[in-house]
């Protein structure tokens, strides 16, 4: 991470207007410019006050290129969002352990989230305060997210014997409360507190399935351990989520 440019920084040395590089290669960049750009303003405005008009400024593109990439304000978000939701993916994969028992494979799970949020607190704002008022198509890609989420924690039922009797709608409302905390956190501008909710929101989503106690002893060790390191994501969007 460390000696290397960003690719945000590496774009931003990319003059706009005409130039000798391959169209393709332009097109890409353009649109990882204008990603780049609402997630920064929408991060400091909110999507209702950021505008067409000011992604195309901060981009350093024309609205006549805005419009060969994208419909709408609502499309360029869409692609911002899934555009964390993959890097944030990448990282899941590179640092979870499939073979690790399911209840510690849940904690480090919410740490590195949580390390994630504090790391990129401009993605984190727009997939998860912004999503809420971007319109319905939006909030519904936000609410399969959780959905995808919370299918890791039905796992979970495996290990209680009492799981026939748990609510369908359980691990839904369990990822929706994280989310909502987090959420707050944000807003409310203490995102460097977000690690000490570390403990709460793991014996907060284990006690279903493991009991109090299990989950307790999991959340003090997830404590205890060192921050996860979290690797540079490659792609079109900004380097070390």
């Amino acid at each position: 991470m460390g000696g290397q440019r960003s690719i945000s920084e590496r774009l931003s040395q990319i003059p706009p207007g005409r130039h000798q590089l391959p169209a393709e290669y332009v097109a890409r960049n353009q649109q990882a410019r204008m990603i780049n750009a609402i997630t920064g303003l929408v991060a400091e405005r909110g999507y209702q006050k950021t505008t067409i008009d000011s992604i195309a400024k901060s981009a350093r593109v024309s609205l006549k290129t805005f419009y060969e990439h994208f419909a709408s304000k609502e499309e360029c978000f869409l692609a911002a969002f899934d555009a964390d939701v993959a890097a944030a993916a990448e990282v899941f994969d590179e640092l979870l352990d499939e073979e690790m028992p399911w209840p510690d494979r849940m904690a480090t799970g919410v740490e590195i989230f949580l390390e994630m949020v504090v790391a990129e607190p401009a993605r984190a704002k727009l997939c998860l305060v912004a999503s809420q008022s971007a319109g319905s198509t939006v909030f519904a890609r936000y609410q399969a997210e959780l959905e995808k989420i919370a299918s890791h924690l039905r796992e979970g039922r495996a290990l209680n014997p009492m799981a026939a009797k748990m609510p369908e709608g359980l691990e839904v409302a369990i990822v929706g409360g994280v989310a909502w905390l987090i959420h707050q956190r944000l807003v409310s501008g203490e995102r460097e507190e977000l690690k000490d909710l570390l403990p709460e929101i793991v014996q907060l989503t284990l006690t279903p399935y493991v009991g109090r106690e299990r989950a307790r002893r999991t959340a003090l060790a997830a404590l205890s351990r060192e921050d996860v390191g979290l690797p540079e994501v490659q792609g079109d969007r900004v380097g070390e989520m």
